[in-house]
């Protein structure tokens, strides 16, 4: 039989299991305003009955609260994951197109359009005085100036790839650094849920730092239940571990011995585990900040810009060069050695084509000529800055011997050639309409680098917003699950109140009842009777036992 003072047990488990549930709907109060907690509501079932061996057979034992659980969908986990993604790519590239474009945009800053458009103007000058030095001189200073503007667009884009690739490293570090907060959290959780303990503040944490790492980098997070109320959580990148439960995985930067395009800055990272086991940075589903970054520094469009080479006629690979001798570049197909996006190789490597063309055209036309008094050949007026191994943006540079003296540059051709003394000025400035340019002119060329930038950055811009609209849509709906509603708290608050509150009344009638048993009994009756509930209690859990036994 149940204890005489077995009803006072029963509203204590109901008292309990109030007090429980108003602690944790203050806790879900307390974090309303903390987007990554995680509602928590008490799972409240009847303790297990009493055996008896009356008639009814057993009795109710109360109330228990056998677990503190969250109220989260997996499913909105993995959806705002995968467009914090895809948002952490974007809003990368936003970045740094905005800068290529702040460079390359001729309609705000009247960039190398204007300064290719005064070289000519300054032809035409000289095309009415050919014989004048000034004439000569504003033509090679409008070069200079024109080459100075190169160089300093090709030192802007180099500066932007070294950027990328420093923010690389670090996002390699941040990576590494959640990673192992990441495992840390695992042993924590799983080493208080051993013991049936309540981690659920951790299983946020750790939540928020995937969340985190969904930014930098697309993951796969999977967790299996392993028993014990144990479980293993495993985060994959590029289909290999990063997390394994309590452990953890690190990656490394290791500088390129040598560059991937022929303008590339020095000393570009490459990717690789910590075993030295290759991580490829160009996979199609490697995603979030990473991959943005990757994109702006080495993409080329799916090629790469190599040195120009050729076969001489013992079958010896030698380089390519122009009439003057410069290094000529040019672009090979690979799609699987650098990615398809158009970042700063692409630019550069476009850029490097027209001052390649244009350089060929003009020298040319120069060195078929000779000087105003017919005293000495035409000489390059371009040429390669000391040093540089081939012609590109950031090597070009104007002939020092012209720029010493302006009237070494050839303005006629040989009379011997039978060609008009003007006709190479004219021969100058018709090559600016020539088609030459992968077939149209060198306006068009220069006007279609804008275009591929502006398209490029009107792209990274829009899907950046599309891409933060969907994270608050996604957000919202994930919080609408696992996010506290100030509504439903007061209505529980209100409930669990009046639980509370019965059962104190329910202990209060039983203390009255007894309190009536004892004192109006008398104290011999009352001796006995304490006694006979004490006796009760142990033949009881004596019976219990044995049963439990057999």
């Amino acid at each position: 039989m149940a204890s005489t003072f077995f009803g006072l047990t029963i509203a204590y488990t109901g008292l309990q299991a109030a007090q429980t549930s108003i602690n944790v709907t203050s806790h879900n109060l307390a974090n309303i305003n903390n987007q990554a907690y995680t509602k928590e509501t008490a799972s409240i079932k009847a303790g297990e009955a009493l055996r008896s061996y009356a008639k009814y057979g057993t009795l109710g034992a109360g109330v228990i609260v056998d677990a503190i659980n969250q109220t989260r969908d997996s499913y909105y986990d993995e959806k705002y994951r995968n467009n914090y993604t895809n948002y952490g790519q974007y809003n990368v590239k936003d970045t740094y197109m905005s800068q290529i474009q702040n460079y390359l945009n001729e309609f705000t800053l009247k960039g190398y359009s204007t300064e290719y458009e005064n070289f000519f103007a300054a032809l035409n000058q000289l095309d009415l005085t050919p014989a004048d030095t000034s004439a000569k001189n504003q033509l090679i200073n409008n070069a200079k100036s024109m080459t100075d503007y190169f160089n300093t667009l090709a030192t802007n884009l180099r500066n932007v790839q070294i950027d990328a690739n420093n923010e690389i490293k670090d996002t390699v570090n941040q990576i590494n650094s959640l990673a192992q907060s990441i495992s840390s959290l695992n042993k924590q959780i799983n080493q208080i849920q051993a013991n049936y303990g309540n981690a659920n503040d951790l299983k946020d944490e750790r939540n928020a730092l995937i969340d985190d790492l969904s930014k930098l980098v697309n993951i796969s997070v999977s967790e299996t239940d392993i028993g014990n109320n144990l479980t293993d959580l495993q985060i994959t990148i590029n289909g290999n571990s990063l997390v394994n439960g309590y452990n953890y995985h690190t990656l490394q930067t290791v500088s390129r011995d040598e560059p991937r395009n022929v303008s590339d800055a020095a000393g570009l990272y490459d990717i690789q585990w910590e075993t030295g086991q290759p991580f490829n940075i160009y996979s199609t589903s490697l995603g979030g900040e990473l991959k943005g970054l990757i994109d702006i520094r080495d993409g080329c469009n799916g090629e790469i810009e190599k040195y120009a080479t050729t076969t001489d006629d013992d079958g010896n690979e030698t380089y390519k060069t122009d009439a003057e001798g410069n290094i000529l570049t040019d672009t090979v197909s690979k799609v699987d050695g650098n990615t398809n996006y158009k970042g700063v190789p692409y630019y550069q490597a476009q850029l490097n084509q027209f001052i390649q063309t244009f350089v060929s055209s003009i020298n040319e036309i120069l060195t078929k000529g000779v000087t105003s008094d017919g005293s000495a050949s035409g000489i390059p007026l371009f040429v390669m800055s000391d040093g540089s191994k081939a012609l590109t943006a950031s090597s070009v540079t104007v002939n020092q011997d012209l720029i010493d003296n302006a009237d070494l540059l050839a303005t006629k051709y040989k009379e011997s050639d039978g060609e008009a003394n003007t006709s190479l000025i004219v021969d100058l400035i018709n090559s600016k309409d020539a088609k030459i340019y992968d077939g149209g002119t060198g306006t068009y060329f220069l006007e279609s680098i804008v275009s591929d930038m502006s398209i490029d950055a009107s792209k990274a811009i829009n899907f950046t917003k599309n891409y933060n609209n969907l994270k608050t849509t996604i957000q919202n709906q994930r919080l609408s699950v696992m996010g506290v509603d100030t509504d439903e708290e007061a209505m529980d608050l209100v409930k669990f109140q009046q639980a509370y509150n019965l059962s104190s009344k329910m202990m209060t009638v039983m203390n009255q009842l007894y309190d009536r048993l004892i004192n109006n009994t008398g104290v011999k009756n009352s001796k006995r009777i304490l006694l006979l509930t004490i006796g009760a209690v142990f033949d009881s859990r004596y019976k219990e036992a044995q049963y439990a036994y057999y």
